[in-house]
């Protein structure tokens, strides 16, 4: 299909889409116009204008909370438009991110209950030619949304225990404001920190979200990562690097690596992963001080998050080093990615394997803490 004809096909899908929506919706047709409006079929990023009409509709009541939710899946089933799909997935990031708590919570329920919304396993695009490369990249940034989702909800339940104690398990992914877009005069996520404050709230709220309103109760803080039991240590451990892989997997192939959409998708996504891979350092560094006075057990599942890192690692800088060529964020912005050696690998599975043959615990020994994080080739391709 030529690509003028397929543009004027989109733009007719959207506008019937809206007229349905201003006279079928029940609950809120002006949220349903912004949600079309804002994964339409052009090939652009979502303008910040609709982007914003959902976020100050949905602060209102757990109501519009659903209903968004609904259109949002109803949108992502329906379509076989990989552009429409992956502008209906960078929604629902963006409202993870500075949308209601209640998102979280709701995203689960109609999961649970058996709506699609970030089940896009089988998802195929049948709007384009060429477009394998495309659907993949939108099928793994739903695991990765899956897999946030999670994260956050365990966060959330173990109650944060990073060792910046006071902060959220959303503040602690934000991503500081860009100053000007790598893609263009307009970025959709210049709006500020990729953190819940960043945007507007209806006047009269006072900033505060609704179940922020109406459970004004003091929560309790969270526990310092150092002060953890291993098992939560580990445990934290397991879940952000399930994280990192599904990153890791986001990386675009073939023909998608050119989409300027799938950049502008990306984007968010490799900004996250810079604290993503901060918690693990720190996750990794206190196992680390803990490991010769560890019970086996947990020596031996303290090594396998070691010797996982560490292939994840190297993945990590191979993707950064593509993604600064691509100019996905700027060089000066990501981390100094450090390699977990051989040499730090060997003496922890010596001393593993000489605590299996002495079951009980021995006395606290002086360790040299190797140098263990060694700089890496950030050239690696």
């Amino acid at each position: 299909m030529a690509p003028s004809i397929r543009k004027a096909l989109g733009t007719v899908k959207d506008q019937t889409s809206i007229g349905l929506a201003k006279v079928s919706s029940n609950i809120a047709p002006e949220l349903d116009v912004a949600i079309v409006k804002a994964t339409s079929h052009d090939d652009e990023p979502a303008n910040e204008k609709y982007l914003r009409e959902i976020l100050s509709m949905t602060s209102y009541s757990r109501g519009y909370v659903s209903a968004c939710i609904a259109t949002v899946s109803k949108r992502l089933g329906k379509t076989r438009d990989w552009v429409v799909a992956l502008k209906a997935l960078m929604l629902v990031h963006r409202l993870l991110i500075d949308g209601e708590p209640a998102f979280q919570h709701e995203i689960l329920y109609a999961t649970r209950r058996g709506t699609r919304l970030l089940n896009m396993s089988d998802f195929r695009d049948e709007a384009h030619s060429n477009s394998w490369d495309h659907s993949a990249f939108v099928r793994t940034y739903a695991l990765y949304l899956d897999q946030r989702l999670e994260c956050m909800v365990y966060e959330r339940k173990q109650g944060g225990g990073n060792s910046r104690s006071n902060e959220s398990t959303t503040d602690r992914w934000r991503s500081p404001p860009p100053n000007r877009s790598d893609y263009g005069d307009h970025d959709p996520y210049a709006y500020g920190s990729y953190g819940r404050s960043s945007h507007s709230y209806p006047p009269g709220n006072g900033g505060a979200g609704y179940d922020e309103r109406q459970n004004g109760e003091d929560k309790k803080p969270p526990t310092p990562l150092r002060d953890m039991r291993p098992e939560r240590v580990l445990g934290r451990m397991h879940h952000f690097q399930q994280l990192l892989d599904r990153f890791l997997a986001c990386r675009p192939t073939g023909n998608a690596k050119f989409s300027r959409m799938i950049l502008v998708a990306l984007y968010p996504i490799v900004r996250e992963s810079f604290q993503l891979y901060a918690d693990i350092c720190e996750i990794l560094a206190v196992l680390l001080d803990r490991f010769f006075d560890m019970d086996y057990p947990d020596c031996v599942k303290s090594f396998e998050a070691y010797a996982s890192a560490a292939k994840q690692i190297d993945e990590l800088c191979t993707f950064y080093a593509w993604c600064k060529d691509t100019g996905v964020a700027r060089s000066s912005e990501y981390p100094e990615v450090q390699c977990i050696t051989d040499k730090l690998l060997e003496t922890l599975e010596e001393f593993m394997r000489d605590r299996a043959r002495r079951p009980k615990s021995p006395p606290r020994r002086l360790f040299l803490q190797p140098r263990w994080l060694g700089k890496k080739n950030q050239n690696k391709t």
